[in-house]
C-alpha cells in the first residue's frame, strides 16, 4: 500500500535548522516524483508553473516534474518539441520553477538555468520510462499552440479515449523533448498564522544561505 507523502517542515516558534530546511525541500521534490496515481494525498510539488522571458515579456505555464538529482541540484521536465516554449528556453535559457504545496502551505522558486535534450541519451531514457498515455499526447499531429477550426484533443481524434500500443506510440518519439534545469538558487516561503518563514538557498556563482523578510 502507497504510503503518503512525507509532510515538509512546518514554521514553528523556534526557526528550523537552514541546512535541514534546504535538505527537506529538495527531499519533498524528490518524493513527489515517486508518488503512486492511487494515492489520494498528492503533494503540490508534482507539478510547477514554469516561466519564460520572451522578446515581448513573460510567458508561463504548468508542467509535470519528471525527475530530480537532489545531489547535482537538477530538475528535468518534458514537453513537446514543436511548443513555443522551447525556442523561449533556446533565446533566453533561465527560467523561474515555481512550485506550491497546499498541504503545507509551502512555496519554492526555484531560478535555473535550461538545457533542451532532444536526440541524445538523456531525452531516450526519459521516453523509455513514459507509459504510453503520457506518449500519447506526442502523437498529435498539430503544433501545440496553432488555430484550429474546432476544439483539438491534443493527439489523433481518432484514438478518442484509448491508449496507442507500445509499439505505435514510438511514432511520438520524433515530437518528445526534455528540458533539463540546472538549479541556481531556491526560495523558500511557508505560510503559517504564527508568521511567515522565508530562506534563500543561492548555489551559483556563489554559495550564499540566509533567512529573508517574507
Amino acid at each position: 500500500m502507497s504510503q503518503p507523502p512525507t509532510p515538509a517542515i512546518q514554521a514553528t516558534s523556534t526557526s528550523p535548522n537552514l541546512s535541514d530546511l534546504e535538505h527537506d525541500n529538495w527531499r519533498q521534490l524528490v518524493l513527489a516524483t515517486k508518488q503512486e496515481k492511487e494515492q489520494t494525498e498528492r503533494s503540490g510539488f508534482k507539478t510547477m508553473t514554469v516561466a519564460t522571458n520572451t522578446a515581448s515579456g513573460a510567458d508561463a505555464r504548468m508542467v509535470v516534474l519528471r525527475q530530480v538529482d537532489e545531489v547535482r541540484r537538477y530538475i528535468w521536465f518534458h514537453t513537446d518539441v514543436r511548443a513555443e516554449k522551447v525556442m523561449q528556453l533556446e533565446a533566453f535559457p533561465t527560467v523561474m520553477l515555481v512550485f506550491w504545496d497546499e498541504n503545507s502551505q509551502v512555496q519554492l522558486r526555484l531560478t535555473a538555468e535550461t538545457r533542451l535534450h532532444t536526440d541524445d541519451h538523456t531525452a531516450d531514457e526519459h521516453w523509455q520510462k513514459l507509459w504510453v498515455g503520457s506518449r500519447k499526447t506526442y502523437l498529435s499531429e498539430q503544433t501545440p499552440g496553432s488555430e484550429q477550426p474546432t476544439p483539438y484533443p491534443g493527439f489523433p481524434v481518432a484514438l478518442g479515449e484509448d491508449l496507442p500500443t507500445e509499439a505505435d506510440s514510438e511514432a511520438g518519439r520524433k515530437n518528445f523533448a526534455v528540458i533539463e534545469c540546472r538549479v541556481l538558487a531556491m526560495d523558500y516561503l511557508h505560510l503559517g498564522r504564527g508568521g511567515q518563514r522565508r530562506a534563500l538557498f543561492q548555489y551559483e556563482p556563489d554559495r550564499k544561505v540566509t533567512w529573508l523578510a517574507p
